[in-house]
């Protein structure tokens, strides 16, 4: 059996430092972030105009939510607890999202000594790789509307990754998985919709991999739990509030230039099954949601009258995971190529810095 080449511990401990690093930073340039433009206008309750004090200003808001401000009523409900709650505690509160979001990127693959790097690395692609990560991350109503359901997803599917890795040990599915795909599903539906599309996606080809290769398997409890998925996406857009001019829908912040993490993906998939890898049946999950996503956002850019916020961002976040992915598996057949790893995360630290600098010295 070929063994597997251990990280130095001298790469782990700059890894390290460059996070701690990395996330010492990003917190300060959060805390002179202020409340601007929505974030101003959620930080009252909607109905009376009076600046937000007590959890009932919150509840008699969702009407106006509802019938009035773009209908995300979870997006918004949760926007107005944060920020009802004060600055210094929505800061905590997105880099701690970022860390989870890192994490959950690299979770469907069982990483062991490398799971240190590829977190890291992930955490700085999030950065990177985000064309308009000022209005995405510390923007509270876009980073509550555009990237904590991030979370849901990655969570979602993770389950579905474990489902068609581990076939055989998951021929009959607990009911207590399949309602946590389903309120996971359910709950992403009505907060975000294009998220929620891509864990439909994610669980219909779990549902499809089990009938292929197992057709007495029993997914009945899937199917139940890609109805509530679905319920939740057909709740969010016949909300009144999507079709008013404060829509969270027609929102236009996140720029179309998020495909290179995409990019990166289909790259190391080439250079990976040119090295003659196979892939899991996770990694073909994995670049099948990320193509989805890729068409979900072409569809909304190109078709649809609506801004592809949400859609971008997911593409970005599957494509950032199925490039880690595929770099790790790549690095187990040749492991050269982990050089190249180290290169390129170096080269994303350095990045974040000059995104950094650029938006404290205000260059263009």
């Amino acid at each position: 059996m070929k063994n597997e080449i251990r990280t130095p511990k001298i790469i782990k401990l700059l890894m390290m430092a460059a996070f701690g690093s990395m996330v010492l930073i990003i917190f300060l340039q959060q805390l002179k972030v202020p409340f601007m433009l929505e974030d101003l206008d959620y930080a009252k309750n909607l109905v009376t105009g009076e600046p937000l004090t007590y959890f009932s200003d919150i509840t008699q808001s969702l009407g106006c939510i509802y019938f009035w401000k773009g209908g995300s009523l979870l997006g918004g409900f949760l926007l107005q607890l944060i920020l009802m709650a004060g600055g210094y505690v929505a800061d905590v509160i997105n880099i701690l999202v970022m860390i989870a979001c890192a994490y959950l990127i690299f979770a469907p693959t069982r990483a062991s000594h490398q799971r240190i790097f590829f977190n890291v690395y992930a955490f700085l692609l999030l950065i990177c790789l985000n064309a308009d990560w000022t209005n995405s991350y510390f923007r509270q109503f876009g980073a509550v509307h555009f990237f904590y359901p991030s979370l849901l997803m990655l969570t979602f599917l993770k389950i579905c990754s474990t489902l068609v890795d581990s076939i055989r040990e998951n021929k009959d599915i607990k009911t207590s998985t399949a309602v946590i795909l389903g309120v996971l599903g359910f709950i992403a539906g009505i907060w975000a919709p294009s998220y929620a599309i891509i864990c439909g996606v994610g669980l219909g080809g779990v549902i499809w991999f089990r009938y292929r290769f197992g057709k007495d398997y029993k997914s009945f409890s899937l199917m139940v739990a890609l109805f509530f998925t679905a319920f939740g996406v057909v709740f969010y857009m016949t909300c009144p509030g999507n079709y008013t001019k404060d829509s969270v829908l027609l929102k236009d912040y996140i720029s179309a230039d998020v495909y290179p993490s995409v990019v990166l993906a289909l790259l190391v998939l080439a250079i990976f099954l040119k090295m003659g890898g196979k892939l899991k049946p996770s990694q073909f999950l994995m670049c099948l949601v990320m193509m989805a996503s890729v068409a979900v956002s072409l569809v909304c850019v190109l078709i649809l009258p609506v801004s592809p916020n949400g859609a971008l961002l997911c593409t970005m976040i599957l494509g950032i995971a199925c490039f880690c992915s595929l770099f790790y598996s790549l690095n187990k057949i040749v492991n050269r190529y982990r050089i190249y790893a180290y290169v390129l995360c170096s080269i994303a630290l350095l990045y974040d810095v000059f995104v950094i600098l650029e938006s404290q010295l205000g260059v263009e």
